[in-house]
């Protein structure tokens, strides 16, 4: 088997998570809620256009972060959004120590089950207040 097929075998094994599962729900829910839709929408629409100015070479301003941050926390207030946000948390964990053996098995070093995912690389999603990734657009 080649690594790509293991890579895609790998991927079907964690789509049957309970992690993932909850993820598929909550986010159902979310889908059928038109303000949780809506709050999600509007969040992700403000923070790609920040990403876009950003590409383009501009700065963004202080008053740019703090209605992303202010958009962030609106929606993250909403119980099914925080929800699926917490799901997708969850998940995150998952495939950060999934990710975390893959690095086992290329440098030989031991990591503890235990170890925060985020202290080895990965997704800071899940470290900060609201769980909505800042950083990578969503992973």
């Amino acid at each position: 088997m080649s690594v790509y097929q293991m890579a895609v075998e790998l991927g079907k094994k964690l789509s049957t998570t309970p992690e993932y599962a909850r993820v598929q729900e909550t986010q159902q829910a979310v889908r059928e809620n038109q303000e949780a839709r809506a709050l999600v929408k509007d969040f992700q629409d403000l923070q790609k256009a920040y990403n876009r100015m950003q590409m383009m070479g501009h700065q963004l301003t202080k008053e740019n972060l703090e209605k992303l941050a202010e958009l962030e926390k609106r929606a993250s207030a909403h119980p099914l959004v925080k929800d699926y946000l917490d799901a997708q948390n969850a998940f995150y964990e998952v495939v950060n120590m999934v990710n975390l053996k893959i690095q086992e098995g290329l440098t030989g070093r031991s990591f503890s089950e235990e170890a925060e995912p985020q202290e080895h690389g990965g997704c800071s999603c899940s470290a900060n207040d609201s769980g909505i990734c800042g950083s990578c657009s969503g992973c």
